[in-house]
């Protein structure tokens, strides 16, 4: 336990390897004050706490929410949604989200002809060129892909207070709006993703994210010595993010066959600082991100 403790030390954390070379970015030099805040932890612990509840989304969440491509489709439509009703970007097709997305054009369809069916996307007709079918998500689908940002929006303001997830829940059109910012940051550099390996790694598998913030949080719950509801083990995982038992055990070996995470009874014994290092400087990058393109 004491080298768990040591790995959350807020005196100097250990910069993760994947940014060292972009600190200078103003988004990391707002993370780097926001993890030595002694609340750090507690933010991060209160974001995977929203994380892993059970999600109010009726078509099931891991269709959407929690694989990378699927998420990254959902959360460009919005975006490029956002920016079009700004008179800021092109009308969001179908032609134009498959140009954007990483995954190939048969699954873009495919997924928005699911969102399509289930009410999540709406496929709208322009009046002027019949020819062009403009897609505008719901927002419940924005809700939904939100969860995330408003979550790390939320844990960010425990370390500097700011009313900005009140403003954004407050109007649906807002968080659409700081998608389209985010969405537009992104895409002109990515630091925030690729420099973290193995969220990225959890984040291909259906409801991976969701199993690391439930690994992350059961652990910094159990270093500040507070309750963690959801056990980490095959059943209660599988039952929480509507996946099979053998796909969670796939999705945890990512970091048990590397020895990040020892597991034992359904309980953390064991997490290598790396991971806690790896998974720290993510959340700060998060929340610095949004709450910079927050209103």
């Amino acid at each position: 336990m004491d080298q768990l403790r040591v790995a959350f030390s807020r005196d100097r954390l250990p910069v993760h390897p994947g940014i060292e070379k972009l600190l200078a970015h103003p988004v990391w030099q707002i993370a780097d004050r926001l993890v030595i805040n002694p609340a750090f932890d507690a933010a991060m612990l209160s974001y995977c706490r929203r994380m892993v509840e059970p999600s109010a989304f009726t078509w099931p969440a891991n269709k959407i929410f929690a694989q990378k491509m699927r998420y990254i489709t959902c959360y460009t439509l919005i975006g490029l949604y956002a920016l079009y009703e700004k008179q800021q970007g092109p009308a969001p097709t179908m032609t134009l989200l498959q140009s954007l997305v990483p995954g190939s054009s048969r699954q873009v369809s495919d997924l928005m002809a699911g969102l399509k069916a289930g009410g999540y996307v709406v496929a709208e007709q322009n009046a002027q060129d019949r020819r062009e079918i403009r897609l505008r998500p719901t927002q419940a689908l924005v809700l939904e892909i939100a969860r995330s940002p408003l979550a790390f929006v939320a844990a960010s303001a425990m370390l500097e207070p700011h009313q900005h997830f009140e403003t954004l829940i407050a109007d649906p059109e807002r968080i659409s709006g700081l998608i389209g910012r985010s969405m537009v940051s992104v895409q002109s550099i990515d630091i925030l993703f690729t420099p973290f390996e193995t969220v990225v790694d959890f984040t291909g598998r259906d409801s991976g994210y969701l199993m690391l913030c439930a690994l992350m949080g059961s652990h910094l719950a159990q270093v500040r010595g507070e309750s963690w509801s959801l056990p980490l083990t095959y059943d209660a995982l599988s039952q929480r993010f509507k996946v099979s038992r053998q796909h969670v055990g796939n999705v945890l070996s990512i970091v048990t066959g590397r020895d990040l995470v020892t597991l034992q009874g359904g309980r953390i014994v064991d997490v290598d600082p790396r991971l806690s290092i790896e998974f720290s400087w993510w959340s700060a990058g998060q929340m610095a991100h949004f709450t910079m393109l927050a209103p």
